[in-house]
């Protein structure tokens, strides 16, 4: 049932984004079957929420779309990642994928006509983090472009609606005056199949402002205008704004909780979250308003705290106009109970001072309360610290008593040993050095991470021979037990990438000292692949896995997969916030109990801007 809600949500989406793309079989393709089960794989795999799964669908669809010559396709490809992303809030890649596409519009493979396509995703992108002005920039450029192209009848129309929806939610006069160039320019195109469904969309979408705007006569007009048009509307699919209008006719016919549950179902994050705050400002419920936009602004990328922003203002401009009517209206009891009992002064200044000492009195407790949060945050990093260095001794003490006492036994004279039973005892006291300056090393590099400008020490390294160099130096594994091996899939075989050789080097130590910690019997394998822009380093074991309740922890400092196995927790959290200061990024591909896969990405070329 999910998957069926996302696919038609995904429908409506992209056609806002694309319409005279989308569902278009080109004439080109002339393996129609096939076109249209890849088309279907492709938007299956958009109902799950599985990013790999999508991208692979994308590309099996934008090949078979390449190969027959079919741009319309091709591109609808490259929006449908766009948009699986958008949805769920994941700006960076969705902005990622925009340029990628960008990119592939300049070397020449879409022709002037598909220029648009750019600067309008790019400003869907923009508008989803909340940079209106660089969305509105955007859309601009993307109106000059369709101009005189042959997708210009039915996409600027659309265009016009992506301008309208950017300005809806900080200037609605402005998004009023889009929307009815978005009209009229449908009018102007009464011949279109899609004509009645994207009126049928702008006049929900009118609607929709003049709830914003309290005029509720002028929203029901519109709504009857757009259910008129919907009743005329034969192109098979329905407006991405109409579901948002049901949920706001049904509050306005006191419908609350249906509305309510609507406006969850709402498959766009972003968009869910502002409705709900729509309908809780009806209600008169600013409090609670404020509360979800807090709400979206902790679950969405940092960059998109500008549009929350700009909705809190409004809901703060409209608290601070009822806090002003409620003290004008105290202030005019004062003056009527004065004018008509005299008396009623001393019982409004006791009064006054009862509230004001309660004021007071709340102020203290919530600054005692914001001591005591101080204060058990500093009884906490003070135990994590006498916790770091109890784990640190014990780490080192161990390994260093068993060379001492081996030490000991090696230089007494009384003692004689065979030649196996010397090479044991030097493969030991071998091992627990090894492992005291893995620590640290580690230890060290954590410590310079925070310290050392990783960027300025970058320079052109060989990933191939890194690899090598990382295997070599990882802890000893019995290989009657353990097989290790290296896989080149460069295809080319160039490894070469501009990063910081050091870093690199100590986190691919990192991961694979790990599976040698947890892997007692099958495989490691280090993989190298790369893409245009990333090579990924893949460390694959058959160990244990990790603990499901220590999955999503598994990247902070201090957490260890096993608290019975030695090492500080350190490993893992220094290669995740290196990667991120190298432009790159490290994930856990899947754990159980069969084995574990981690990937880290570095990009081939690096940008020394990266803060």
């Amino acid at each position: 049932m999910r998957k069926q809600y996302w696919l038609a949500t995904a429908l409506v989406a992209i056609n806002l984004f694309i319409p005279t793309m989308l569902f278009a079989q080109d004439a080109v393709c002339r393996d129609t079957a096939e076109h249209q089960r890849l088309r279907q794989a492709m938007w299956e795999a958009c109902g799950q929420d599985n990013a790999r799964k999508v991208y692979d669908a994308c590309k099996a669809y934008q090949k078979h779309a390449d190969m027959e010559g079919d741009l319309d396709s091709y591109y609808n490809a490259w929006v449908c990642g766009i948009v699986y992303n958008l949805d769920r809030m994941n700006i960076r890649d969705a902005y990622h994928i925009v340029q990628s596409m960008k990119t592939d519009l300049q070397t020449g493979r879409g022709g002037k006509d598909e220029q648009f396509l750019a600067p309008n995703m790019l400003g869907q992108v923009y508008n989803a983090c909340g940079n209106v002005n660089g969305a509105a920039v955007e859309f601009e450029k993307a109106v000059d472009l369709i101009k005189g192209t042959r997708y210009e009848a039915t996409g600027l129309s659309t265009l016009y609606l992506g301008l309208a929806h950017i300005y809806m939610n900080s200037k609605l006069s402005e998004s009023m005056r889009w929307i009815d160039e978005d009209i009229n320019e449908l009018n102007r195109h009464k011949e279109l199949s899609r004509y009645y469904r994207g009126l049928a969309n702008a006049y929900a979408f009118k609607a929709m402002l003049y709830f914003k705007l309290k005029e509720y006569d002028k929203f029901r007009q519109c709504q009857r205008l757009s259910d008129e048009s919907e009743a005329k509307n034969q192109s098979g699919s329905t407006g991405s704004f109409r579901p948002y209008l049901h949920i706001y006719q049904e509050m306005l016919e006191g419908q609350r909780d249906k509305a309510h549950e609507d406006a969850g179902k709402l498959q766009n994050q972003k968009d869910r979250y502002i409705v709900w705050s729509d309908l809780l400002r009806y209600e008169g419920d600013y409090n609670e308003a404020f509360k979800v936009q807090r709400r979206l602004m902790h679950i969405r990328d940092s960059i998109t705290g500008i549009m929350i922003a700009e909705n809190i203002e409004n809901i703060d401009d409209e608290m601070r106009l009822m806090k002003k009517e409620q003290e004008a209206s105290r202030r005019a009891n004062i003056i009527l109970t004065v004018a008509f009992v005299l008396a009623v002064l001393l019982i409004v200044a006791l009064l006054m001072n009862i509230l004001n000492r309660r004021r007071f009195q709340k102020a203290l407790l919530a600054k005692n309360d914001e001591l005591r949060e101080a204060n058990r945050r500093v009884t906490a990093a003070n135990e994590m610290k006498t916790e770091f260095i109890r784990s640190v001794s014990h780490e080192i003490r161990t390994p260093l008593n068993i060379i001492n006492g081996f030490t000991e036994v090696l230089t007494e004279d009384s003692n004689s040993f065979e030649p196996g039973e010397r090479k044991e005892i030097a493969n030991t006291i071998s091992t627990n050095t090894r492992q005291i300056t893995s620590l640290v090393n580690k230890m060290l590099a954590l410590a310079n991470e925070n310290s050392k400008d990783l960027l300025k020490e970058a320079e052109e390294t060989d990933g191939i021979t890194l690899c090598h160099r990382a295997i070599q130096a990882m802890p000893p594994v019995d290989p009657k037990r353990v097989k290790v091996e290296f896989l080149d899939k460069t295809q080319d075989g160039n490894g070469m990438l501009c990063t910081n050789e050091d870093s690199l080097l100590q986190m691919l130590g990192n991961l694979l000292e790990n599976s040698v910690k947890f892997t007692e019997e099958g495989s490691i394998c280090l993989i190298l692949s790369k893409d245009d822009t990333f090579c990924h380093f893949t460390v694959e074991d058959t160990g244990c896995g990790i603990q499901k309740d220590k999955v999503d922890h598994i990247f902070e400092r201090f957490i260890k997969g096993d608290e019975f196995k030695e090492g500080l927790g350190i490993g893992l959290a220094y290669c995740h916030e290196t990667a991120q200061k190298l432009g790159g990024r490290l994930t856990l591909d899947h754990t159980s109990d069969e084995g574990t896969s981690l990937t880290l990405c570095l990009p081939i070329k690096l940008n020394k801007n990266i803060k």
